[in-house]
């Protein structure tokens, strides 16, 4: 059997915590080889030792063999591992956003204008065909977007494509590691993406597909390993998949699915877009809006790029927003987060490490951050405001307690967040948009690079919030399956207006229809 990569026995310590205990692992040329687990077993320890991330080579390296092509070899830092052909597409993505997206696909391979080459590093590059060879890597992709916009401008879900057509531009390339490549996506995004990727194979190229969507993997993989507490507990191949008995493996417990009851909704409007203009980008786009109830779960969603995001991005000021915004019937003023977030309107962005996390802080300063003002119990002398010293046995009891209730895999709650699995960092972003305790909460994919289990905790505590709270809660994702299950109404945005709204009928054809911008008429 012809392997291109074998490991053999890989371990990694931690801190003292076994992250990886002897491993085994495969793979033949030309397989799409799935690995699954919770989040903290093990994955992205696994491939990050792949890839050479300089944070294992930081914290003392790993134990065991890896073998490329039957050749062991030493993977100390990336520049290793790229030599030998590894490519790897980050659950968190690593992008220059002042970049346009041609320049970070070819990064580092750039064409060279054939006048100007012997300059050496004086040569002139030939952007037009950057440009060019960009645009047809996302072609590939299925994704159709102007190579000059700056990344910075564009969605998280198509900032995934972007960084895959990077890794497929290399020419050495053997195998791909990709981390959660569709957790971004929605289910059309998702179903283009892998059947590029099944094209990818045929050609030869090797994939390590890590996902937390076992559809995707039973559709994509030829086998999948599983994961938990370090170690690989279970290998099935194409003819043994079964996704319950895999969840069962991944887990060690049985998961049961969120469904919110229906209430009869308010009609009171808590939050109202009446005809904005938003910015981004190199395009503004104008007369958008929306009306958002009291006390509901709203849902937007719809295809990459086409503004699910621009509603929350807006009011908060990473995106330019002009015109009437009311909150309580009183106007407000878009950009302007110190008032918005007094008066009890909180985003939990999609972009969890850039704009959601500070992760050189511990776990418990992260869960607790900008809450002050309206939890006094984290205050020893509350009405002496920020003035007062924090109140740390209160913080302490309360940090722990979420830690719990999330599922957060950590040592302790001083550990950094920098230090933890992104799924792990996922569920203390949602922890601190649950301790805020906001009127209203927007929150982009709050269930993205999270286990299927844990997935259940965190769409659950949502409920919670809504249910005794009341609060009004945004979600913008392109998980659909998940809107359906804990939303009143979905709103589906097409070319950054809002095409239709759904109060029922999520199952429909018309529904379908909607997110790809098209109706049953």
């Amino acid at each position: 059997m012809e392997y291109v990569l074998r490991v053999e026995k890989l371990s990694k310590d931690f801190n003292e915590v076994r992250a990886l205990d002897g491993v085994n692992f495969k793979l033949k040329k030309g397989e799409i080889h799935g690995i699954i687990g919770a989040n903290g077993s093990g994955k992205s320890t696994f491939v990050n030792i792949l890839f050479g991330s300089k944070h294992i080579r930081d914290t003392g390296g790993y134990e065991g063999c890896i073998y490329i092509d039957n050749k062991r070899v030493d993977i100390k830092n990336t520049q290793d591992a790229m030599k030998e052909g590894i490519g790897m597409v980050h659950q968190e993505l690593v992008l220059l956003g002042e970049l346009d997206i041609s320049s970070n696909i070819k990064i580092n391979r750039e064409n060279i204008m054939d006048k100007t080459k012997a300059l050496g590093d004086f040569a002139l590059v030939d952007k037009d065909k950057n440009e060019k060879e960009a645009k047809e890597l996302l072609l590939k992709l299925g994704v159709d977007i102007d190579p000059r916009i700056r990344v910075k401008d564009i969605s998280t879900n198509l900032k995934q494509f972007v960084e895959i057509a990077r890794e497929i531009d290399k020419d050495k390339l053997k195998i791909l590691i990709l981390d959660e490549p569709t957790s971004s996506l929605n289910i059309e995004e998702s179903k283009i993406l892998l059947s590029n990727l099944k094209e990818l194979a045929k050609s030869g190229l090797s994939i390590i597909f890590i996902s937390h969507r076992l559809e995707e993997i039973v559709d994509l993989c030829h086998r999948v390993t599983i994961f938990r507490d370090g170690r690989v507990v279970g290998e099935y191949g194409r003819e043994e998949y079964d996704i319950n008995k895999m969840a069962l493996d991944m887990i060690g417990r049985e998961v049961v699915q969120v469904i919110k009851e229906r209430k009869n909704r308010s009609e009171e409007s808590i939050l109202s877009f009446n005809r904005v203009e938003v910015s981004y980008g190199h395009k503004s786009y104008k007369d958008i809006s929306l009306d958002i109830k009291r006390g509901e779960i709203l849902g937007i969603t719809g295809l990459a790029g086409h503004g699910q995001e621009i509603f929350a991005y807006g009011l908060m000021g990473l995106y330019d927003m002009k015109g009437d915004v009311v909150f309580k019937g009183g106007k407000i003023r878009p950009g302007d987060i110190g008032t918005l977030i007094q008066k009890g309107i909180y985003l939990l962005p999609d972009e969890r490490k850039e704009l959601g996390l500070i992760l050189s802080k511990s776990v418990w300063e992260n869960l607790v951050f900008e809450s002050y003002d309206r939890n006094k119990g984290f205050l020893r002398y509350p009405f002496l405001g920020r003035l007062s010293p924090l109140n740390h046995k209160a913080i302490r009891e309360y940090s722990e307690d979420m830690v719990r209730r999330l599922n957060i895999k950590i040592k302790d709650i001083d550990q950094r967040v920098g230090d933890l699995s992104g799924g792990n960092q996922q569920k203390v972003c949602i922890g601190r948009a649950i301790t805020i305790d906001p009127e209203v909460l927007f929150v982009g994919d709050p269930t993205r690079g999270i286990d299927i289990y844990s997935k259940e905790i965190i769409l659950d505590m949502l409920l919670e919030l809504n249910q005794e709270k009341n609060t009004t809660i945004i979600i913008f994702s392109g998980e659909v399956s998940e809107l359906k299950r804990v939303c009143d109404r979905i709103a589906v945005m097409y070319n950054n207006q809002v095409f239709k709204i759904f109060e029922d009928g999520f199952d429909s054809e018309e529904f379908s229809l909607a997110l790809s911008g098209r109706s049953l008429e």
